[in-house]
């Protein structure tokens, strides 16, 4: 599943439609096709792993899921799942899932690390909560009600960029290592969008999907809570319990 970064990546790609007007709109997936003909696209914009498409007085999310993609002037075999027209241009998506939004307010940019409006504070308010405390920091990095936009990738590195072992124990991580993990999540983003572009994003990982760092043993397991691969160096990252 793309995974913040790559959204980010989606949305420059697709900026040059901002500002036109779609002429038709389609797809077996679209429930919206005649609400959105005819309107005007005034901006793309990113919300954790959802592509938000502005059309002035509602917006369009839109999921990628684990296949979503999309085609510029260019089609597939398969029929899309969603079609956006402007003029001779077009936009087809296939295997996405969308959404009609009358009020962009239901996102919390606070949390959005892409956002001018990131507040790292309003993440570290949630994520030491009562909820989470008792939770390892590997599992609640997945919840995208805190970390919106964060994935596999980013959860193993910005674990191993901060020396925080995935079975830490939320509630006995020192403040300052919270802090650090925190800021390490935006850093990583969005350093990503330039690696994604460059198709060395998972080539350049520290330890996702490696076996060795600088000589160190990339130890893998499978998280049982959310079944997702795990990579840790045992070395430098701490177990806080």
């Amino acid at each position: 599943m793309p995974e913040g970064p790559t959204i980010v990546v989606f949305k420059k790609k697709l900026e040059k439609f901002s500002g036109k007007t779609v002429t038709e709109s389609g797809g077996y997936n679209n429930p919206y096709q005649d609400q959105i003909s005819g309107k005007k696209l005034i901006s793309l914009g990113t919300f954790g792993k959802y592509l938000l498409l502005d059309f002035g007085d509602f917006f369009i999310t839109v999921h990628f899921g684990l296949y979503g993609s999309f085609l510029i002037k260019e089609q597939k075999k398969v029929n899309p799942s969603f079609t956006l027209f402007f003029g001779e241009d077009y936009v087809n998506f296939y295997v996405v899932k969308i959404k009609k939004i009358d009020d962009k307010n239901i996102f919390n940019e606070k949390l959005n690390v892409f956002s001018e409006q990131y507040d790292v504070a309003a993440t570290e308010e949630l994520l030491i909560g009562k909820k989470f405390l008792t939770q390892k920091v590997g599992d609640v990095l997945m919840n995208q009600d805190i970390f919106p936009g964060v994935g596999n990738i980013i959860r193993n590195e910005v674990l191993f960029m901060s020396d925080i072992h995935p079975e830490s124990i939320v509630g006995k991580i020192p403040q300052e290592k919270i802090r650090e993990l925190l800021q390490n999540i935006r850093k990583f983003s969005l350093a990503s969008v330039p690696l994604i572009e460059g198709k060395i994003w998972k080539s350049s990982a520290a330890v996702y999907q490696k076996q060795l760092y600088k000589g160190d043993e990339v130890t893998e397991y499978v998280s049982q809570k959310i079944k997702r691969k795990t990579f840790v160096n045992e070395k430098t990252q701490k177990l806080y319990r």
